[in-house]
């Protein structure tokens, strides 16, 4: 069975702000990571095939492949991890997902298929619009 993570990007309007974000964290760190209080227990599953589903305006839109889960400690002495991600962004087809806090397991037949990359999209189009063009059969 494959695990992947699905995370709510809090503060984000578009994929494109959280393009814009995740370039200042590598152009500061020298490497794009997502820092989370709680150390997923599929580590392994995650790091060997596993994907972080990005949540913007409570569609799942975007997926980047996990590559390493690293365990911390803050300054103030509590415990944490860092979730080492690729700085490729790649569209899924927009999915409605109903918020909660932190992060949660997403299993392989729950998670949203890869946009077609060979399409002719039109990125004017909102990504709410879009997802009920899919679901209709129109895009």
């Amino acid at each position: 069975m494959y695990y992947h993570l699905k995370k709510i990007a809090v503060g984000i309007e578009t994929v494109e702000r959280l393009k814009i974000r995740q370039e200042m964290i590598f152009r500061t760190y020298g490497r794009l990571f997502h820092s989370t209080r709680n150390m997923p227990k599929k580590r392994e599953e995650l790091i060997q095939s596993g994907s972080m589903f990005w949540i913007i305006k409570r569609y799942v839109l975007v997926r980047q492949k996990i590559i390493n889960i690293i365990p911390v400690v803050r300054e103030d002495g509590s415990k944490g991890c860092e979730i080492e991600l690729d700085k490729n962004l790649t569209k899924v087809i927009p999915t409605k997902m109903k918020p909660f806090q932190g992060w949660r397991y997403y299993l392989e037949e729950e998670i949203p298929q890869d946009l077609n990359v060979n399409c002719n999209e039109d990125d004017e189009v909102p990504e709410q619009i879009r997802s009920e063009l899919i679901k209709l059969g129109l895009y």
